[in-house]
């Protein structure tokens, strides 16, 4: 059988049992779910990389203690949210701390203005707005549209891991994609 075959109740008991080098299939698996997760609550990238490894040390080290019940996935979004909290508390900042779309879009489009066409620049400004209607999103809406937009994730998943009844998040879902294209008609509207 296959890594992608395995459950993820398989590969914890795997890694349990001593083959610690199955839980970068975990990993693999759920790295990108606790990025976004945590992007939609700041923008300092440098503080979100470190607290997605943050996350799945603590989980390897905790191991032991996941209940097979419950979904992996939501066992490692309540670590990152603990481990948001305490980072949080122990600086003092708030949740939004820099511009991460300005820091990283400015970044790439340095080097887009030496070597590619200004079609290319044009879509990167399209984008840039895109993220940052996004991140001007309530959070309550914000979390649960980008687990479903970027992670793909199935409503009764992101239900789970949000622990949030299944209708709030359909209804969470449908609301920020009505705000995001009231505020994309508002911006293309603009002169």
């Amino acid at each position: 059988m296959n890594m992608q075959g395995k459950t993820d109740v398989e590969l914890v008991k795997q890694v349990l049992a001593g083959e610690i080098e199955m839980f970068s299939e975990l990993v693999e698996r759920y790295e990108k779910l606790i990025f976004s997760y945590l992007l939609s609550r700041i923008n300092d990238l440098q503080e979100v990389e470190d607290i997605v490894q943050d996350t799945f040390v603590k989980a390897f080290r905790h191991l032991a203690s996941y209940d097979c019940e419950r979904k992996f996935a939501g066992w490692l979004v309540t670590i990152a949210r603990n481990l948001l909290i305490d980072s949080r508390k122990k600086s003092g900042r708030n949740i939004a701390s820099t511009d991460l779309v300005t820091d990283v879009l400015l970044a790439d489009s340095a080097k887009e203005n030496r070597s590619h066409p200004p079609e290319i620049i044009i879509r990167r400004e399209q984008f840039r707005k895109i993220v940052q209607m996004i991140q001007e999103l309530p959070e309550d809406l914000r979390t649960p549209f980008l687990l479903r937009v970027v992670n793909e994730l199935p409503y009764q998943e992101i239900s789970e891991i949000l622990n949030l009844p299944l209708q709030t998040v359909k209804n969470r879902i449908f609301k920020a994609r009505g705000l995001l294209r009231e505020k994309r008609e508002t911006y293309e509207e603009m002169p």
